[in-house]
């Protein structure tokens, strides 16, 4: 089984479960943290942001957009 790196800048976890065409693999905590950004910024532009170790607040409709677009591999 391969490496699966976590594509947000500065993620070091290896072993990503989801996964989106276009913007590559994501953990589950940086998946966590996009959903609550709550659609404040692109997918695109969170991925170019530096993690940070926040947990996830609460579900929103930008999580469940966040879910469509970035899906688990099992």
């Amino acid at each position: 089984m391969g490496v699966l790196a976590c594509d947000r800048q500065g993620c070091e976890n290896i072993m990503c479960d989801y996964y989106s065409y276009e913007h590559g693999y994501i953990c589950h905590d940086c998946l966590s943290q996009l959903m609550d950004t709550q659609g404040s910024t692109t997918i695109s532009q969170f991925m170019q942001t530096p993690k940070t170790h926040e947990r996830a607040t609460y579900p929103n409709a930008w999580g469940d957009y966040v879910e469509s677009v970035f899906q688990e591999r099992n």
